[in-house]
């Protein structure tokens, strides 16, 4: 599995458990969804960087015993 295969998948964790955990803050989420840029390559540094930001929000939306 790469960077971004991985990323992805905790963010889909995360984001499942942020939906079981904290139902309105996820309502909120999807309200106002946050979107990771498309037109870069895949595997560029700022893609990444861009996976691992969202994550990091994620894990902040979920609270520090998360982390």
């Amino acid at each position: 599995m790469n960077k971004k295969e991985a990323l992805e998948k905790e963010i889909n964790e995360l984001t499942n458990k942020l939906r079981d955990e904290k139902p309105a803050v996820y309502e909120h989420l999807m309200e106002s969804p946050q979107t990771i840029p498309n037109d870069q390559d895949e595997e560029s540094d700022d893609f990444i960087k861009a996976l691992k930001e969202y994550k990091e929000q994620l894990l902040n939306l979920l609270g520090d015993d998360n982390k």
